[in-house]
This record gives C-alpha cells, structure tokens and sequence, in this order.
C-alpha cells in the first residue's frame, strides 16, 4: 500500500509479462492459523486490530474502528464497506485491518486469502503483509509484500508488489521494489484466492494458483528482512497517490472476504 515506484531494477524480477506459471503444491502443507469468518458482528477482537484515521499516501478516507457501518462479518464473509459520508473530517470512511500485536507469521508459509473486490474509480483494496519489526525498524526496512492490490482505474487488474531496503538502489530512503499485473474480467463479481509463498528468502505471490511474481532476496537486502516475522493487513483505500481521482456515484461499495488461511509449507 506504500506508493509503488515503477522503476525498480529490473534484474530481480524472475516472471514478467504475461508470462505465468502454475503453481507446484508443496509437498506437506498444515494448516496453523486460519479466519474463516463464520460468526456476525466486528471482526473477532482477538485476531484482528485496527488502523484508524488517515494513515498514508494521501488517502482520503477516514479508517473507523469497532464500526459496522465499515467492516462486519455476515453471511460468512468479511465486508469491507467504503462509504461516502462526513465523519472526522474526511469525506469518505473505510476499514483496514490487522494482525499486529495478535498473529505473526514465521518461517516457510504459505497465505491463501479467498476475496471479491470493490470496484469504481478511486477504490483501491489491498491485501498485504508487513514485518512485525515496522515500529522499530520503520518501512521499507520492515519489508512490505503486497499479495493483491487493485486500483479503479485500471478496471480488471490486480498487482502484486513487493518493497524491501536494499543497499544498492539509488533511491534516497534506500527501497527497491518489484512488481507484476494479471487480469481477469470477473474479479468484482466472483471470487478468487489470493496468495503468497515464502520459503527462506524466496518469495511467490500468485492468483488461483497461476505465480506472477517471483522474488529471490538479493545480499544488498537489509538483513534477513524477507525471512523475519510478517503480520497481515486487509483494507480498502480510497483516491490518494495510486487510488487517484475518486467517482462519487459509485459509493457504498463492498470488498468481501470469505477467508484467510496460513499454512507451514515444506
């Protein structure tokens, strides 16, 4: 969710194009923790937290917390709801949520997230990972892997996005970053599984098993930051430095999200 800069080197980057792979299963995968969203009411408090207020990238929307009208669970899934309205200030309110300070993730994993998405020009939904060491290391140290983002205005695209410190780039705060798209023309009216593997320092992120990404650490990295403790982030943006202009004619609108499943790979 951080601002993507599309000119990183290119020499990491093992998949481009439209070139894409089907996923080879691991051998053993179990299952360690999972939301599977059956119950109503806010998120369960013990695995989810809460960003609140305006946060970053010059959104424009306020994120609530403890608030129905924004994030629910009902009929099985996590809703999402971004709506047009005056509340603190902001003009357009939403949820992002989180399993900082609840839930990390360590080691070789693999994160299925099954979703159906928003969409309108100034949307822009996202699911993500970040290390547990954000507070205490800042960004993009802490590393940041975008498993799905979509932007509005680019109407049947998902983008997969991966931010790290690297000692060899030439940008000022040290990132290098690497990305790829896949398109689908159903991605707002049916669902698909989101997901991202990593083992050591390689990490996959793919859409329904089909890899588009594929990242391998590089020594420059900042020191063991693709293999440290990640936590999970689920949130709808709206307008700001990506999500761009907004159409208010396209308000409310609802991200759902019938689970999210970690598995230890082999």
């Amino acid at each position: 969710m951080k601002p993507v800069l599309k000119t990183a080197a290119v020499w990491l980057i093992l998949l481009t194009g439209a070139s894409y792979t089907t996923f080879s299963q691991a051998k053993t995968k179990k299952l360690i923790w999972s939301e599977e969203f059956n119950y109503k009411g806010l998120p369960n408090p013990k695995k989810w937290g809460y960003e609140t207020g305006f946060v970053r990238n010059s959104e424009k929307q306020y994120y609530t917390k403890d608030r129905l009208e924004n994030a629910e669970v009902n009929g099985g899934n996590l809703i999402i709801t971004s709506i047009k309205e005056d509340y603190q200030g902001a003009f357009y309110t939403s949820a992002s949520i989180n399993t900082l300070g609840k839930q990390s993730f360590e080691g070789n994993i693999r994160v299925e997230i099954k979703a159906k998405l928003p969409t309108g020009k100034g949307i822009w939904p996202a699911l993500w990972m970040m290390g547990t060491n954000v507070n205490q290391v800042g960004w993009p140290k802490c590393v940041e892997f975008d498993i799905m983002e979509f932007v509005g205005h680019t109407e049947n695209t998902v983008h997969a996005n991966l931010h790290w410190w690297d000692s060899a780039s030439t940008q000022s705060n040290r990132k290098s970053s690497q990305g790829n798209t896949m398109n689908f023309s159903d991605l707002h009216t049916n669902y698909h599984v989101y997901g991202l593997e990593r083992r050591g320092d390689s990490i996959k992120v793919f859409v329904d098993d089909q890899v588009y990404l594929s990242v391998k650490a590089p020594e420059t990295a900042f020191s063991n930051s693709f293999k440290g403790p990640l936590y999970l982030l689920i949130n709808t943006a709206v307008g700001g430095e990506w999500g761009g202009p907004i159409d208010d004619s396209i308000f409310p609108q609802k991200y759902y999200v019938d689970y999210v499943r970690v598995f230890r790979v082999d």
